[in-house]
């Protein structure tokens, strides 16, 4: 015969409970660390692919006004990118370093000769110039040598230079005069511009620019229909450009106030200049959608594309 006693029933729920406030622990930590593992699976993968750029600058005009918030695939290695495409990229403005040289006592420098060099510490590099690249040689007998004109002027091209301070050392003097042991300091401080444009030419493409009427790509018209502000370009210095290998053709949608590689000074864009490709809009919310795939040309009659 078995003997109920009230007690046994409140041990039952206690045990009911007990077991219940167990398994919700057990599923708020599962909840836990499945989110932490998403999260930090999410930042890795969205890291190593993409980034957020904030456009600058008002060169896209209405596809990307400044401040639009942009997602960006990140470049990769042989990634090839084809008219259309909204490419982010960071160009070195490079202007040229003019520099007087004179002697201690005030005398000009005139049809003298100078190595360029940067000192690491420990070590110095040497520029030199390879199929219009800059390298730097261990040795200074492999350095490209400048001259200085009557006035004792030297002018350097900066392209390709990373900003900071070099050295100007003198290794000829000319007739009368004795070579100067002092290096000469100077620095590079070329801007930097991070900015966004359309490609509209790809490596093999060809373009005719004139100020006197529409650029043409392949003896195809451009297709203006994503761009705004005037419809010819009035600025450019007429020429042919044949875009070559691991460059591009670039131009921001806002015509009026883009500066891009209808300008003869800019030029084109390289391979190791691009950050990688705008495929999305997030903000603002009118631009919202995908910046891939637009078409940049307009068909062109035979005639038109004998010519």
């Amino acid at each position: 015969m078995e003997i109920y006693h009230p007690r046994d029933e409140e041990l039952l729920r206690e045990m009911r409970r007990v077991r219940r406030a167990a398994k919700r622990r057990r599923l708020i930590w599962g909840l836990v660390i499945w989110l932490v593992l998403s999260i930090a699976a999410g930042i890795f993968l969205f890291n190593r692919f993409y980034l957020l750029a904030v456009v600058k600058g008002p060169a896209m005009g209405d596809t990307l006004p400044a401040g639009s918030l942009v997602l960006v695939r990140r470049a990769e290695k042989d990634t090839a990118y084809t008219a259309g495409d909204v490419l982010l990229y960071e160009k070195t403005l490079a202007s040229p370093v003019e520099i007087t040289v004179l002697s201690p006592k005030g005398k000009i420098r005139d049809y003298c000769r100078y190595i360029v060099y940067r000192d690491l510490g420990s070590t110095r590099q040497y520029l030199t110039r390879k199929e219009g690249k800059v390298t730097w040689a261990a040795k200074d007998s492999d350095a490209d040598t400048f001259e200085s004109d009557q006035e004792g002027n030297l002018q350097l091209d900066t392209d390709g230079m990373p900003n900071g301070e070099y050295w100007l050392k003198e290794v000829y003097a000319s007739y009368g005069q004795t070579v100067l042991l002092d290096p000469i300091p100077f620095n590079v401080n070329n801007p930097i511009l991070t900015q966004v444009k359309r490609v509209l030419a790809a490596p093999g493409d060809r373009i005719v620019l004139s100020p006197y009427t529409a650029m043409r790509i392949n003896s195809k018209a451009l297709n203006r229909t994503f761009t705004s502000g005037r419809p010819d370009d009035v600025s450019v210095e007429a020429r042919r450009v044949n875009v070559t290998e691991g460059e591009y053709f670039v131009q921001g949608d806002q015509l009026s106030l883009s500066t891009d590689s209808r300008e003869k000074d800019f030029g084109n864009i390289k391979q190791e200049e691009v950050i990688g490709r705008a495929e999305f809009a997030l903000w603002p919310i009118r631009c919202f959608g995908e910046l891939t795939g637009q078409v940049v040309t307009a068909g062109a009659t035979e005639q038109e594309a004998a010519e």
